[in-house]
């Protein structure tokens, strides 16, 4: 659920989508298989689709390049002429292009700041934009994020605020990778001696978060104003601050502090996880961490439990699979992993989510052959104790992701559960900050069950971009 901008982005697919609703070549359907294996939660076969359908259009416009090319060079030569329809990938599109005649596209209206009308330059942009977030949230790669970000701000005729405000993301989580931050943390305790490295990586650091800064001010130009901006207004601020531009940094945080819910809830999530992660190394703290490698965190941190007390692996809030794929494939083949979900959406309205979002209809994810995934259904106040009744009591939970949104939801997990949280057990939660009710919901279910069993705890990760935080019991 939790992605780099993945509300602005989603509003942009959706815009990019119907425009190719009516078009039929490969490189179209492509495409559109592409957003519904996205949407489906099959990150994997959604990149294939889309660098499909990227590759046939970059082939459609080499070969249109190269029609025009030859009609410019015997602009009255009839044989010369006739090569401008050789173009063998013509059929891979029914999209124009600008010297087929269809003109610039047109800006989209969509407040992320979308690609333009449908032509084939602005939907392989957005192909670009669909590659960048999975290689960041799905595969853990923010470099190659930040190229195919950068590919498509270059190359689409109305550069889009979307692009930009991934590269700031992305380049933001792949500084600590460079500087050899080997994934861990961005906790209370841990993430690094304090010392700051050498005097070359404090300058390499500055020099990737002044790039992310320029990235961040160009995607606000772009965005339109502050009620469909805040977030990349937020990321600007804190990076600002995180770079010793306090005065500036300041001023946008109290524009958001006296903006909607949903913008000064940015600025109090900042003042918590500031807090939390006072005693980390500035320059190895990671705040934009996509939604794998914070599942990549929790399962390191979680495997003693793993190894020597077969602990449990479980996910709370499963929808369409995508990151419980994740944890498969993190964990050995053999390692049994619990998803529970009633599949039918969110039991009551959440914030602007109406009851029954995020539904599939009642059905259950396809998951990939071999994959030692069993799925229960229904309500966890009633799913819970019934497959804990069949668990050897002294098996503990090792790690959870617990996407339950809800206040009521996640306390019932985590009451299911107590006994068998101990300390070493690890718990992602999904939406825990950046939201208007986040001190509402999974964080204040959390806190009060923490007070109520006396769990002492740790962060290990936040992530501004995905929402989530880590936590490790410690006692």
């Amino acid at each position: 659920m939790s992605a780099s901008s993945a509300s602005a982005t989603e509003e942009a697919a959706s815009s990019s989508s119907s425009s190719l609703s009516a078009a039929g070549g490969d490189a179209d359907r492509a495409f559109r298989l592409g957003m519904r294996l996205e949407r489906a939660g099959h990150a994997r076969s959604a990149s294939a689709a889309f660098h499909e359908a990227a590759t046939l259009y970059q082939c459609f416009l080499d070969g249109t390049n190269d029609d025009d090319g030859r009609r410019t060079t015997s602009p009255d030569d009839d044989d010369v002429v006739a090569t401008t329809t050789t173009n063998v990938f013509r059929h891979v599109t029914s999209l124009s292009t600008a010297s087929d005649g269809g003109g610039e596209p047109s800006s989209s209206s969509s407040s992320s700041g979308g690609f333009g009308g449908p032509t084939v330059l602005a939907v392989l942009a957005y192909c670009c934009v669909r590659l960048a977030h999975l290689s960041h949230d799905a595969f853990g790669d923010p470099r190659a994020s930040v190229r195919l970000y950068g590919l498509a701000a270059s190359i689409d005729p109305s550069p889009s605020g979307v692009a930009y405000h991934g590269i700031g993301t992305s380049v933001e989580a792949s500084v600590s990778y460079n500087l050899g931050e080997g994934g861990g943390g961005g906790g209370r305790k841990g993430g690094g001696d304090g010392g700051g490295g050498g005097g070359s990586e404090r300058m390499a650091w500055r020099r990737e978060m002044e790039r992310a800064v320029e990235a961040y001010r160009e995607a606000s130009v772009l965005g339109g104003g502050l009620g469909s901006n805040g977030e990349v207004l937020f990321h600007l601020a804190v990076a600002l601050e995180r770079l010793g531009e306090v005065e500036e940094s300041e001023g946008i945080m109290e524009t958001l502090r006296r903006g909607e819910s949903d913008l000064s809830s940015l600025v109090d999530s900042w003042g918590y996880v500031r807090w939390h992660t006072r005693r980390t190394d500035p320059h190895r703290l990671n705040l934009h961490r996509g939604t794998r490698a914070m599942l990549q965190i929790a399962l390191d941190a979680a495997a003693p439990l793993l190894r020597h007390d077969d602990g449990l692996v479980c996910e709370f809030g499963v929808a369409s699979g995508r990151s419980i794929r994740m944890t498969q494939e993190l964990l050995p083949l053999d390692t049994p992993i619990h998803g529970f979900d009633t599949f039918t959406g969110l039991p009551v309205a959440w914030g602007n989510e109406p009851a029954g979002s995020y539904s599939t209809g009642g059905a259950m994810p396809e998951m990939e052959q071999g994959a030692n995934v069993i799925f229960h259904k229904g309500l966890f106040r009633d799913t819970i104790p019934k497959f804990l009744s069949t668990v050897d009591k002294g098996r503990p939970l090792a790690y959870a992701n617990v996407d339950c949104d809800l206040y009521g939801s996640t306390r019932d997990v985590l009451e299911a559960f107590h006994g068998r949280i101990i300390p070493g057990t690890v718990l992602v939660f999904d939406e825990y900050l950046c939201h208007p009710s986040w001190r509402q919901d999974e964080f204040r279910a959390w806190r009060e069950c923490c007070k109520r069993f006396g769990w002492q705890y740790e962060y290990l990760a936040f992530s501004l971009s995905t929402k989530q935080a880590v936590v490790r019991v410690t006692s």
